[in-house]
């Protein structure tokens, strides 16, 4: 992983790699909403492979199957091999593979922080009487689209659109990567239970900060203070 290594020499680099979350809806090319997806449309993407290969492409990353999705002309595929990719940039935010799935890389260093963008499907609960809810749902549906031709790194067929009768729910975690080890987080005591030697440094630095493990970019910004501590 060449270009992950080049990432992780510089602790701070990716601290200014965030953008502000986008209030809008994401919507596929033909304008139907795709909320389940993590950017409001497909954005331009490279791809870099392990062979050191460079791939222009436009890109949207479905957090509920949690698999990068390429757009071109009006067909959608998901990433046929991501063992075979190293890194893929989409607007100055970082994926790198972890098994079939992508983490957003957010901090760099000793020890890497991971940001798994991830939702659920819900069913809709539909009112039975007296306030309850059911929670039963048909047969999902989807609209297929299929492959005309062409694009041997990807799949042939992607379900793109919203299943009926359900919500996103979101099942967003971090993980950081300590001594080769991934560590999993949500919570502020989740997170000092994974570096106790620096326990009392960083509580006095979320408190003082203000910090929001919900905000993607506070957690950029813990895991770039953290990085600096374990440098000293």
């Amino acid at each position: 992983m060449k270009s992950l290594v080049n990432i992780l020499k510089n602790p701070l680099l990716i601290g200014s790699l965030f953008l502000i979350s986008l209030n809008t809806v994401a919507q596929d090319n033909m304008g139907n909403p795709i909320p389940h997806f993590l950017f409001p449309s497909f954005r331009e993407g490279v791809i870099i492979f392990k062979n050191g290969e460079r791939v222009k492409m436009l890109l949207d990353y479905n957090m509920v199957e949690q698999m990068m999705v390429t757009e071109l002309d009006g067909v959608y595929r998901y990433s046929k091999n991501p063992a075979e990719i190293d890194t893929i940039y989409i607007e100055n935010r970082v994926f790198v593979p972890v098994g079939n799935i992508f983490y957003e890389l957010l901090s760099t260093g000793t020890y890497p922080f991971y940001l798994q963008n991830k939702s659920n499907f819900t069913p809709k609960g539909a009112e039975i009487g007296y306030g309850a809810k059911s929670h039963s749902v048909g047969p999902t549906q989807y609209t297929r689209f299929e492959q005309t031709g062409g694009l041997s790194l990807y799949n042939t067929v992607v379900h793109i659109e919203l299943p009926q009768n359900v919500e996103i729910t979101p099942a967003s975690m971090y993980w950081v990567n300590k001594n080769g080890e991934m560590e999993k987080f949500t919570s502020v005591k989740q997170f000092l239970k994974i570096f106790p030697e620096k326990a009392t440094m960083l509580k006095e630095y979320i408190k003082k900060e203000k910090l929001n493990l919900k905000h993607r970019q506070d957690v950029i910004r813990l895991g770039n203070y953290c990085n600096v501590l374990y440098m000293k």
